[in-house]
């Protein structure tokens, strides 16, 4: 033990294992806790051989390296390395970075996103079961991704990468869908359709009450949609002549 008498600590050493990634402890009790490793095992496609890994090793490997600050997946280096984490997230092995990437590219090309979106909709049944709240808003909103990879494409941001389309729930923070989309894919294209997926993941007995959206879902078909079918919706618009026009020509007492 040595005594520190500037500031009030004491340093010691110790043979326990540590970790510098502590709370993702926590994250990994409420995961295991949700029963969402035997959902990925049994909604995504099984390794191939009996030496391959579980499709939830693979999942939680990612997700447990994004919580952790992760970016890319040579971060997994990280998330291997540290014995006790693991050892406390009852996940026996993380897989290299070329492993999983091969597993993610198998995923994307077969089963995978639909498998996902399962495991999606049983989280989102299992938490707004317990939730007073069953009239949602929803926000969608494209999220930019910037990505060296020679593949991916130049977005409206002058930056290369991707640019998917994620839906949350204002009342609750979950995201309820996501579609990935190229960097240069239009953020104005197919949200009627990413609307109607989002509300189609809720359980039985919520519903969309209110959309709420920048001016990439100016669209007529979303705004005819809304009016049609009732939700609320609030929707961005680009100050242009026309729309400082008919800005102009609401009454005051409206």
């Amino acid at each position: 033990m040595v005594s520190q008498t500037v500031l009030p600590f004491k340093l010691a050493s110790t043979d326990e294992t540590l970790t510098a990634q502590a709370g993702l402890a926590l994250f990994g009790e409420y995961c295991h806790a949700l029963g969402v490793p035997a959902w990925l095992d049994a909604a995504l496609p099984a390794p191939g051989s009996g030496a391959g890994y579980a499709a939830s090793s693979h999942a939680l490997s990612v997700i447990f390296m994004r919580h952790g600050g992760g970016r890319s997946l040579e971060d997994l280096r990280t998330l291997r390395a540290e014995s006790g984490l693991l050892t406390l997230l009852k996940l026996e092995s993380v897989p290299s970075s070329d492993a999983l990437g091969d597993w993610l590219r198998r995923m994307g090309a077969g089963a995978g996103l639909a498998g996902l979106a399962c495991v999606q909709r049983r989280l989102l049944e299992r938490v707004l079961t317990d939730s007073d709240c069953t009239a949602h808003t929803l926000d969608i909103d494209a999220t930019p991704i910037v990505a060296e990879k020679e593949a991916a494409r130049w977005t409206y941001k002058g930056e290369r990468g991707y640019m998917p389309m994620v839906g949350h729930l204002a009342e609750t923070g979950l995201v309820v869908g996501d579609e990935f989309r190229e960097g240069n894919a239009a953020p104005a294209a197919c949200n009627l359709e990413f609307i109607q997926a989002c509300e189609a993941q809720l359980p039985r007995g919520h519903r969309i009450a209110a959309v709420r959206a920048d001016s990439a879902a100016y669209p007529a078909d979303i705004i005819n949609a809304c009016e049609a079918h009732g939700p609320y919706f609030a929707i961005g618009a680009t100050r242009d002549t026309c729309v400082n026009a008919a800005i102009a020509a609401i009454p005051e007492s409206d």
